[in-house]
C-alpha cells in the first residue's frame, strides 16, 4: 500500500475516533440547553432541527464563535470537512474560500461571478472582498456544502456560507472586551442591548482591532506598517420594533474599515534560462511558456537601498522573516451596507420582505510583488543596444561608420557604458469599488404541517469600477533576442561573446481599467411533504427556481493607457444575458428520531460574465483576414449533484456522514492562447471545461462525561478533470484534461478537537480548555503544466495547525461585574505554510505569501 493511501486511512481512523466536529459547534435551541440533539440552523428559510435537516451542513454556534476567536470568512478554515480558506492576495478583506474542490475565482475582478455564495442574515454579498463581518454580534455561521440554487440561488455551485447576527436583546446588557497578544496586537469591543423599551430594541456596537506586521519590511521603520500590519474600526447598529402584534421591523447598518499593509510576497523562483521542450499529450505537440531568464539578470543586479539583501539571496521556498519592499503603500478596505427587514407572521404564513443596500471600496496604493527592493540593473534599449561593445566588432557595423555615421562614433559607442534601470520588478495599485442592492420577498407557509412550503422572489443589481495600474519588467536574453545569427550573421558569435550585459530589463506599465454592471432577477419554490403527518418517518422535499442575468462591461484600459481609437473603445463595450433554471428534489427517511436518512439530486448555475483580461485587437487593413476580436462574454455554467446522507445520534454521541458526486458541464476555464512569436500565453474564458468530484464527508461529535467531549472531521475528494481545452502548435484546440491538477483544491481535510469544561468555585464559574487541530492536503494553486512554470515552487504542501484556549467564564470579584478571561494560541507550533502564491509565468518568476505565524494573546471581557 502506497504511503499516500496509507496516510488517508490513518487521516479517517483518526477522524472516526474523534467523531467528527461540526455539530459539536451547533446552536442549541433556546430553552432546550440540557439536550444536546436539538441543533437549530435556518437554511430552509425556517428554523429546523439540522439532525432532521437533509442537507450537508455544519453550524458554529456563538459560544464556539467567541471561544476559537471567529470573526470573519478568513476564520473558517478547518471548521468542516471539504472546505478551505486562505486570506487575501493584495488585500485584507478578500478571501479565497474552496468548498467540495470548488473554489472561488482567484481572480478579484467584476468580470467573475463566485462559485460560493456567502451571506449576510440572509443578504447575498456579490464580492469577498467587500465581506467584512468583524464588527457583527455573530450568533452562529452555517456552511452549506454543495450546490444551493433553489433557496440561496445561483452562484452557489461549491456551497454557501452564511452568517446569522444576533438580534437586539429583551433585556438591557453592556459588554466590554479588551484584548492584547503578540505583534502588538490589540482589540477592545463595546456591544450595547437597551432592552425591549416598549416594543422597541435597540443595540449598537464598535470594534477596534489593531496589529503589527507580521513579516519585517526592513524599509519601513514603523511595525506597524510592516507586511500583516492591519488597523480595523467597525460600527454597527440595529433597530428592531413591533409595530403590531404580527408585524416587526428590523433595521441593521454598519460600517467597517481596515487598514494595513498589504501581504508579504517573497520571490519563491526564478526562471534560468533552461529551455522547456513542447508537451507531448495523446500524440499531439502542445508549447510550453518559456520563462524569463531572471536569474541571470538578478545576478549581475544590485539593490539600491542598504540593508538588503542581494537580489539572488531573496529567493527562497522557506518563510523570510525580513524582506525589503519597497513600494508598500497602504491598503485600505471600506465596507458598509444598511439592510431593512420587515416580517409579518399569521397564523397560516410567514411573509417577509428584505431590502438592503452594500457599498465597498479598496484602495491599495502599492503592492510589492517581489519582496526584492528597489533593483539597478542594465536597461533594455534599442539606442544603445551596442553600448559597450568592442571596438573592433563595431567597425563592421555599418551604420557605426562612415559615410552613415561621422568618424569614432563606434569607437565612442564601445566606451558608452550600457544604461541602468533602476525599478521593482513587479509592483502594483488598485482602485476598485462596487455597490450592491437587493430585494426579496418570501412567503413561508405549513410549518408544523405535513406540507411545508417556500415562495420567493429576488432582485440584484450591482456596478463597479476598477482601476489596476501595474510596472513591471521584462527580462531579455539579448543573446537570443538581439545578437542571434539570424541578426548578425557571421559576427554573432563575437557579439555574444563580447557582449556587457547579455541580461537587461525592459520596463512596462501596464494595466487594467473598467466599468461593470448588472442585475439578476429570480423566482423561486420550495415543498416539503411527509405523507404520514409532520412527524412522519418519510419526506419528499422538492424546489426548482429561474434566474435571469443581465451583465455589462465597458474596459476603458488594458494597456499602458487608455483606449483612445474609436473603434477600440467599441469593441470593448459589451453586454451579454444568462438564464438558467435550478432545483433539487430530496428524499428522507427518519428511521426514529436518532436516525435520519436522505438522497439528493440537485442541480446549480453559475452565471457568465467577461474575461477583464482578455486581449481585444483591431483589424489590420493591410491584410485580407478580419484579425478583429472584440471582449467576449462566457456563459454560465453548471453543476448536477447528486448525494446521500445519515445524520444519527448515539446516545451522547453524534455522527453525520455524507457521499456525494458532482458533474461540473460547460465549466468556465481560462485557455491559453499563444502569443505571435512565442514565450508567453494571453488567456481567454470559454464554456468548454467539465470536471467530476467524488467524495466523503464524515462530522460528529462525542461526550465522554459531563466535563470531556470530544470532536473531529473528514473529508475526501476525488477529482477528475475530464475536459480541458488547450490549443495545440497549430492552433489545433484539444483536450488537456489528463494533465491538469485541481487548483486550490486538496484532496483530504482533517480536523479533531478535544475540549474540557469544568466548574470552578462555589458559583456559575467555570473553566473550557480546548486544543485543536486541523489538515489540510497539498494542493496546485496553479494546475496548467504548460503555463505554470513554477507550480511545484508555489504549491502549498500539507500542512497541520494546532490552536489551543483556555477561557474562564462567569468570574465575579465581590460586587463588581461578571467577567470572563480567555488565553488563546493559533498555529501554536509556528507552523510555516504557503497561503497564496502567483506564478507569472513568462515574466520569469513566482512569488508566495504564507500563513500567519504563531499568534497568541489574552482577552478579558465585562458584562453589565
Amino acid at each position: 500500500m502506497t504511503g499516500k493511501y496509507t496516510r488517508r486511512i490513518c487521516l479517517l481512523g483518526v477522524s472516526a475516533i474523534a467523531l467528527g466536529s461540526a455539530p459539536a459547534m451547533a446552536q442549541q435551541a433556546q430553552g432546550a440547553d440540557n439536550d444536546d440533539n436539538i441543533i437549530i440552523v435556518s437554511a430552509n428559510k425556517r428554523d429546523t432541527n439540522l439532525q432532521e435537516t437533509p442537507i450537508a451542513i455544519t453550524a458554529v454556534t456563538s459560544r464556539e464563535i467567541e471561544l476559537r476567536g471567529i470573526a470573519e470568512t478568513k476564520d473558517l478554515s478547518g471548521v468542516a470537512p471539504n472546505v478551505v480558506v486562505s486570506g487575501g492576495s493584495t488585500n485584507a478583506t478578500a478571501v479565497l474560500v474552496t468548498i467540495r474542490g470548488i473554489p472561488m475565482p482567484g481572480d478579484e475582478t467584476l468580470g467573475f461571478d463566485s462559485s460560493i455564495g456567502l451571506y449576510l442574515d440572509g443578504v447575498y454579498l456579490a464580492r469577498a472582498s467587500a465581506a467584512s463581518f468583524e464588527v457583527a454580534d455573530l450568533e452562529r455561521v452555517e456552511v452549506l456544502r454543495g450546490p444551493q440554487g433553489t433557496l440561496f440561488g445561483r452562484n452557489t455551485t461549491g456551497g454557501a456560507i452564511s452568517y446569522v447576527t444576533r438580534r437586539p436583546t429583551d433585556d438591557f446588557n453592556l459588554k466590554a472586551k479588551f484584548g492584547y497578544g503578540n505583534y502588538n496586537q490589540k482589540q477592545a469591543r463595546l456591544l450595547l442591548n437597551t432592552g425591549d423599551r416598549g416594543g422597541v430594541r435597540i443595540s449598537a456596537g464598535y470594534l477596534f482591532r489593531k496589529r503589527n506586521g507580521t513579516v519585517d519590511n526592513l524599509l519601513q521603520p514603523r511595525d506597524s506598517k510592516d507586511p500583516g500590519g492591519i488597523e480595523t474600526h467597525g460600527l454597527r447598529f440595529a433597530f428592531e420594533a413591533d409595530l403590531g402584534d404580527n408585524l416587526t421591523l428590523y433595521n441593521v447598518s454598519d460600517w467597517t474599515q481596515s487598514k494595513g499593509a498589504p501581504a508579504a510576497y517573497q520571490l519563491a523562483a526564478v526562471g534560468d534560462g533552461v529551455f522547456r521542450p513542447n508537451a507531448i499529450i495523446n500524440g499531439n505537440e502542445f508549447a510550453r511558456v518559456q520563462p524569463a531568464n531572471v536569474r541571470g539578470y538578478l545576478a549581475a543586479a544590485s539593490v539600491v537601498e542598504p540593508g538588503c539583501p542581494t537580489p539572488l539571496a531573496s529567493i527562497s521556498t522557506s518563510r523570510l522573516d525580513a524582506l525589503c519592499n519597497q513600494s508598500a503603500g497602504d491598503s485600505t478596505d471600506k465596507v458598509y451596507g444598511n439592510m431593512t427587514k420587515l416580517e409579518w407572521t399569521g397564523e397560516a404564513v410567514t411573509i417577509r420582505s428584505t431590502t438592503a443596500f452594500r457599498w465597498a471600496r479598496t484602495l491599495i496604493e502599492g503592492t510589492d510583488l517581489d519582496g526584492n527592493g528597489t533593483l539597478r540593473g542594465p536597461l533594455f534599449s534599442q539606442a544603445s543596444t551596442l553600448n559597450g561593445m568592442p571596438a573592433a566588432l563595431l567597425g563592421f557595423v555599418p551604420s557605426l561608420n562612415p559615410p552613415a555615421a561621422p568618424a569614432g562614433t563606434a569607437a565612442f559607442v564601445a566606451a558608452s557604458p550600457v544604461p541602468s534601470s533602476t525599478q521593482s520588478l513587479f509592483q502594483a495599485f488598485n482602485n476598485r469599488r462596487q455597490k450592491q442592492f437587493t430585494q426579496e420577498i418570501e412567503v413561508v407557509g405549513g410549518s408544523g404541517t405535513s406540507f411545508e412550503w417556500v415562495v420567493g422572489a429576488f432582485y440584484f443589481k450591482e456596478s463597479g469600477r476598477e482601476l489596476n495600474p501595474q510596472s513591471f519588467g521584462f527580462v531579455l536574453d539579448t543573446n537570443q533576442a538581439v545578437f542571434s545569427d539570424a541578426n548578425f550573421g557571421g559576427l554573432g558569435a563575437g557579439f555574444r561573446a563580447g557582449n556587457p550585459a547579455r541580461f537587461r530589463i525592459n520596463p512596462i506599465q501596464s494595466g487594467l481599467g473598467y466599468t461593470g454592471s448588472g442585475n439578476s432577477k429570480a423566482i423561486y419554490a420550495q415543498g416539503s411533504y411527509r405523507p404520514g403527518g409532520p412527524d412522519g418517518a418519510l419526506g419528499i422535499t422538492a424546489g426548482i427556481r429561474y434566474t435571469w442575468d443581465e451583465k455589462t462591461f465597458t474596459r476603458f484600459r488594458n494597456g499602458a493607457a487608455n483606449f483612445t481609437n474609436l473603434r477600440e473603445i467599441e469593441i470593448n463595450d459589451s453586454s451579454a444575458k444568462f438564464s438558467q433554471p435550478t432545483g433539487h428534489i430530496t428524499i428522507d427517511y427518519k428511521a426514529n428520531e436518532d436516525f435520519n436518512f436522505y438522497a439528493k439530486a440537485a442541480r446549480g448555475y453559475r452565471s457568465g460574465g467577461f474575461n477583464a483580461r482578455q486581449t481585444t485587437t483591431l483589424d489590420n487593413p493591410a491584410t485580407a483576414v478580419n484579425e478583429e476580436l472584440g471582449l467576449l462574454p462566457f456563459n454560465e455554467e453548471k453543476i448536477d449533484s447528486f448525494e446521500l446522507g445519515a445524520k444519527m445520534i448515539f446516545g451522547p454521541a453524534r455522527l453525520n456522514l455524507a457521499a456525494f458526486h458532482n458533474i461540473y458541464k460547460d465549466q468556465q476555464v481560462s485557455v491559453p492562447i499563444p502569443i505571435v512569436g512565442g514565450g508567453g500565453f494571453g488567456t481567454q474564458v470559454v464554456n468548454a471545461g467539465k470536471t467530476n468530484y467524488t467524495g466523503i464527508e464524515a462530522e460528529a461529535s462525542v461526550k465522554v462525561n459531563d466535563n470531556l467531549t470530544i470532536d473531529g472531521s473528514f473529508g475526501y475528494i476525488d477529482i477528475k478533470i475530464k475536459q480541458f481545452p488547450t490549443p495545440d502548435i497549430n492552433g489545433v484546440v484539444r483536450n488537456i484534461g489528463s494533465i491538469m491538477g485541481s487548483g486550490a483544491a486538496p484532496d483530504t481535510t482533517a480536523s479533531a478537537g478535544i475540549a474540557y469544561n469544568m466548574p470552578i468555585g462555589s458559583g456559575d464559574s467555570h473553566m473550557t480548555a480546548r486544543v485543536g487541530w486541523s489538515y489540510i492536503s497539498d494542493q496546485l494553486l496553479f494546475p496548467n503544466p504548460l503555463t505554470a512554470p513554477f507550480l511545484k515552487e508555489t504549491a502549498p504542501g500539507a500542512r497541520s495547525l494546532f490552536n489551543a484556549q483556555l477561557r474562564f467564564d462567569k468570574l465575579k470579584i465581590s460586587n463588581g461585574p461578571e467577567f470572563s478571561v480567555q488565553l488563546w494560541g493559533k498555529n501554536i507550533t509556528d507552523k510555516e505554510y504557503i497561503s497564496r502564491s502567483v506564478d507569472f509565468g513568462a515574466l520569469g518568476f513566482a512569488t508566495t505569501i504564507y500563513g500567519d505565524p504563531a499568534t497568541y494573546g489574552i482577552d478579558v471581557e465585562f458584562t453589565f
